[in-house]
């Protein structure tokens, strides 16, 4: 066994039981709060949970896709923009954070050196602005209005992913900061399209794949921190029966997605999600106009 090996060893034990307590510690919580709620559809609720399951370990494997895909799948259910937006927000602070630590548990990102906590911050300290006017935006517009202007920032994202997946420009602290503005302008409008841009960006911008996941997830954590408190602040709301299927979901994926993220083939799934995001935003404008 290598010197390596018998460093991963048991890094690799210690991961798997802070995982299964991880697990246990979140469906201990989601089953406590569903009983005080007592008013979850339960069948309902499994069904959001499985698709934010689904949702997050795509995300926080590629640092992309939880609220661009997730928005249009519950508008396409029936929800309300209204009540998706800030409530997937919030759910993803808390997923956000929880990936970060993962990541950084397993060495995906090290926010302990210098370059990936940078990175961070400088994502973080950009979106700011965009998600302060995106925030703004979303409260004072019309429900129908809102929702065709989800499909169409959701669209342009998925053209975005696709279009920037084979393209090299090089990286500067400035670009990443214009990155993130219009990224969490995206995010506090249609609660997605922020990982897309900002972890494309970062990949084709030199950053390290691992690192960039980890530092998306960060950064993505702290612009829904502001976005949830601005919608609060402008009297917005949390449907509760929406968000704990939601963060339970999103979660119980995070220690899964971390651990696979050596094994992702990032160039095709972030394709094949910009893909899918474009069809779902051409879904979501043509349920908003019928």
């Amino acid at each position: 066994m290598t010197k390596n090996q018998k460093a991963a060893a048991p890094m690799s034990g210690t991961y798997a039981r802070t995982g299964l307590l991880w697990i246990v510690m979140v469906g201990g919580m989601f089953a406590l709060a569903a009983w005080i709620h007592g008013d979850l559809d339960y069948r309902t609720a499994l069904l959001l949970l499985g698709l934010c399951f689904v949702c997050e370990l795509v995300d926080s494997g590629l640092g992309m896709g939880y609220g661009t895909i997730l928005t249009p799948a519950l508008l396409l259910l029936g929800y309300d923009a209204h009540d998706i937006v800030p409530t997937v927000l919030l759910s993803e602070l808390l997923s956000g954070m929880s990936a970060a630590f993962f990541h950084n548990e397993i060495r995906n990102v090290d926010f302990a050196q210098g370059r990936d906590l940078l990175a961070a911050v400088i994502l973080a300290a950009g979106s700011v602005a965009g998600v302060t006017a995106g925030v703004f935006l979303a409260v004072n517009l019309p429900r129908d209005v809102l929702n065709v202007g989800v499909g169409c920032v959701i669209l342009l994202s998925g053209f975005l992913v696709v279009t920037l997946a084979h393209k090299i420009i090089d990286y500067r602290h400035w670009k990443m900061v214009l990155l993130a503005i219009v990224a969490s302008f995206n995010k506090a409008v249609s609660g997605g399209g922020y990982g897309p841009l900002v972890t494309s960006g970062q990949l084709l911008s030199g950053v390290p794949t691992r690192a960039s996941v980890g530092i998306t997830s960060f950064a993505e954590a702290c612009t829904c921190l502001i976005g949830v408190t601005l919608f609060l602040a402008l009297g917005g709301w949390i449907n509760l029966s929406l968000f704990l299927p939601l963060s339970a979901g999103a979660l119980l994926s995070v220690p899964f997605s971390a651990f696979a993220v050596s094994r992702t083939n990032e160039r095709v799934l972030s394709v094949a999600i910009g893909l899918l995001t474009i069809a779902m935003g051409f879904l979501t404008i043509f349920k908003s106009w019928k």
